[in-house]
């Protein structure tokens, strides 16, 4: 197990910060990096765009999200989060120490056969930093051709490498719906709208829709949140319940969209309520190209593929709106699922990490 990477990352886990926030943690990257052969960009307040030029003709791009979460971290790790209420709590200290790995590889390397842009992107869990990246105009300056990266994923086989081509994270759209109604004494209900019972049947019926696409057409579409009325005795004169959805494709999104409001259409017509339907469309689907990876399939033979994608979301997809790219996961084994306050993980992992980028650097 590499002694530099497991530094790294405990350093890192140590100062946990929010998006668009990770000062100290970009100054702790800026120190590892400072003294090596490349050229270093600042991205906003806090972005780290690195150039390494070998004098060839292809340029890769290799990405680590930085920020943290708001979570009081509960591992008891010596090396805890030293910062109240913030933890690494979704592997992005593991992401960026594997990507400092590759940054002093790629200095020590005189023989590759591509240059190399590295990016350390904030707020990949609010805000979708990856656009600012790519807002930078740097990945098209540097004529990138491909971009690659990782995710930590607790489940998988610890140690082993998992992607497929085409779909595999969802882009996720967080959805309120509002349903307006007239209060009433429960005696006089004639003279009231329920907008309690209404929301009831709306939310049975765009299930029910949900359930009619095919089997093999990857989505999600649920609700985890329903708030109504003040009192038992008064119809509710204004629900609201909150969820999520998720695809892998805009026509499939937009379907349901379409959908979610035709049903409200009828609703308001048959019960004389008011509908609303408001949408935080939220990340890009993370969408691999095939040729990248096939060509990764071919000659790393410990990357396996994964039969279907998963429902999660990352904002690397920003990412393939521009380049081809090829996102992969890291598998942890039997670990607290990300975003928990006890997560953590062996670090004899991030090993596998910077080879599975030192291979696909070398494709």
């Amino acid at each position: 197990m590499s002694s530099r990477l497991v530094k790294y990352r405990m350093d890192l886990h140590q100062i946990p910060e929010l998006g668009f926030e990770e000062f100290k943690t970009k100054a702790y990257l800026y120190e590892q990096i400072k003294e090596l052969n490349c050229i270093i960009h600042e991205v906003g307040k806090t972005g780290l765009i690195l150039y390494f030029n070998k004098q060839q003709n292809q340029t890769v791009a290799f990405r680590a999200d930085m920020d943290a979460l708001p979570l009081h971290e509960m591992t008891g790790l010596d090396f805890a989060s030293t910062h109240s209420g913030l933890m690494h709590a979704c592997g992005h200290d593991g992401h960026m120490a594997i990507l400092l790995g590759l940054a002093h590889y790629i200095d020590q390397e005189e023989t590759l056969s591509k240059n190399v842009v590295l990016v350390f992107q904030p707020s990949e869990e609010k805000e979708a930093g990856a656009h600012t990246i790519v807002a930078s105009g740097l990945l098209e300056h540097y004529q990138v051709e491909a971009i690659y990266g990782l995710h930590l994923w607790p489940g998988l086989t610890k140690g082993q490498v998992y992607s497929r081509a085409k779909e595999l994270m969802a882009q996720a759209s967080e959805v309120t719906v509002v349903v307006h109604g007239k209060s009433a004494h429960v005696a006089s209900s004639a003279k009231g709208i329920d907008a309690l019972q209404i929301a009831c049947r709306y939310l049975t019926d765009i299930y029910n829709m949900e359930a009619t696409l095919p089997d093999d057409t990857y989505r999600l579409l649920k609700f985890g949140q329903f708030n109504s009325g003040t009192v038992r005795n008064i119809l509710s004169e204004e629900t609201k319940i909150e969820g999520t959805l998720r695809s892998y494709s805009s026509e499939i999104h937009n379907h349901l969209k379409s959908e979610l409001q035709i049903i409200a259409n009828r609703y308001e017509k048959e019960y004389g309520c008011k509908i609303t339907i408001d949408y935080n469309d939220g990340y890009d689907a993370v969408i691999n190209d095939v040729l990248l990876f096939s060509e990764a399939k071919d000659k790393i033979p410990y990357l396996q593929e994964l039969e279907k994608p998963v429902l999660q979301a990352e904002d690397f997809g920003v990412y393939g709106q521009h380049h081809p790219t090829l996102f992969c996961f890291l598998g942890l084994g039997d670990t607290p699922p990300l975003h928990n306050s006890k997560f953590d993980f062996d670090m004899s992992v991030l090993d596998k990490g910077l080879e599975l980028f030192i291979d696909l650097l070398q494709i």
